[in-house]
């Protein structure tokens, strides 16, 4: 939302995409911070806290406020109409829900209450849709940073580096470095080619397509060239490759699953949203590599990276090469 330096007192944000909606959250509170607003979290079961924080506007808090308020279902509905209908935008409240908001709950009826540039609803495309709304969101983000990105050219980003938007954003910013080196505005398929380049031999990639062949020498040495090449911010590269690795490594789990429960490739297919051809020579052959059990490890150990690298761990990329190669002791595993 374009509004966050003078937001009006009542938003919401909803929907099941976790990374949009999360990152539109990370953008109120950035801009919150560089415009000296204050914040604070509740959540929408704290009616009490909620009540004084609007209340007291102008009293406690003599400085302007961005209340991020999670889970608010069954927040008072009165006091937040009547705190949007006051215009007064001295306390914020950032209304976010995970998830669809449901029919009937206080939060719909605010949702009816306020004009439609104050609600912002974040889906996940269906599985079928997936690659055009990455292209899509990959041509906007390079606008964003000052660039022209076709969306035919956005897709052919997208067939080479996956459809997690998380690394779409990072592709779009690497072309606008790339660009304006140059002193240049509009993509052209050459700068996709040099910057796809470098990603696809020394970026994730190559990391998931040794895990998808259960080889440890070629995942040990793909893990080696992505340290070199990011050796810089370790930090940064750990979550792209969990990114990478998570992703795969769930839809890998969810076709042992439904394998192991005796569903037949045509069902696996309607669950997973995959075409059957895909899941029969790529998906079930790796899954059966892996088996169950130790994908489901294997995610498990990519999640607690993930939290290292959020909770400040002094060296996680470390902790990723050992989740990795632990993955690869043993059998096969139900």
């Amino acid at each position: 939302m374009s509004q966050w330096r003078n937001p009006p007192p009542v938003v919401v944000l909803s929907g099941s995409h976790e990374y949009l909606r999360s990152r539109e959250v990370h953008e109120a509170v950035s801009v919150a911070d560089a415009v000296g607003r204050s914040v604070e979290y509740l959540k929408g079961t704290d009616r009490d806290e909620i009540t004084q924080t609007v209340s007291s506007t102008g009293i406690f808090f003599k400085e302007e406020v961005l209340v991020v308020v999670d889970d608010p279902e069954n927040i008072d509905a009165e006091l937040v109409i009547n705190h949007h209908e006051s215009a007064d935008n001295t306390t914020v409240l950032l209304l976010h829900q995970k998830g669809a908001i449901k029919a009937k709950t206080n939060l719909a009826k605010i949702v009816k209450a306020l004009p439609d540039r104050f609600v912002a609803k974040f889906e996940k495309p269906k599985p079928w849709e997936e690659a055009e709304h990455a292209a899509n969101f990959c041509a906007k983000e390079a606008r964003k940073f000052g660039i022209r990105l076709d969306v035919p050219l956005a897709m052919a980003i997208v067939q080479n580096a996956g459809v997690d938007l998380g690394v779409l954003s990072w592709e779009a910013r690497k072309l606008a470095y790339l660009l304006g080196s140059k002193g240049e505005t509009v993509v052209k398929a050459e700068h996709i080619k040099q910057t796809i380049a470098s990603f696809a031999e020394l970026g994730p990639k190559p990391v998931v397509e040794a895990l998808e062949k259960r080889d440890l020498s070629a995942t040990s040495r793909a893990l080696s060239n992505m340290r070199r090449t990011h050796a810089g911010n370790l930090g940064g590269a750990t979550l792209l490759a969990c990114a990478w690795i998570g992703r795969s490594a769930t839809s890998w789990l969810h076709v042992a699953a439904l394998n192991d429960e005796g569903y037949k490739v045509g069902e696996i297919s309607s669950r997973t949203g995959e075409h059957e051809f895909k899941v029969r020579n790529i998906y079930l052959p790796i899954a059966r590599r892996w088996g169950k059990g130790r994908l489901t490890s294997l995610v498990k150990s990519i999640a607690q990276v993930q939290r290292s690298v959020r909770g400040g761990h002094v060296n996680p990329w470390v902790e990723l090469e050992c989740a990795l190669f632990r993955s690869f002791e043993g059998g096969l595993s139900s």
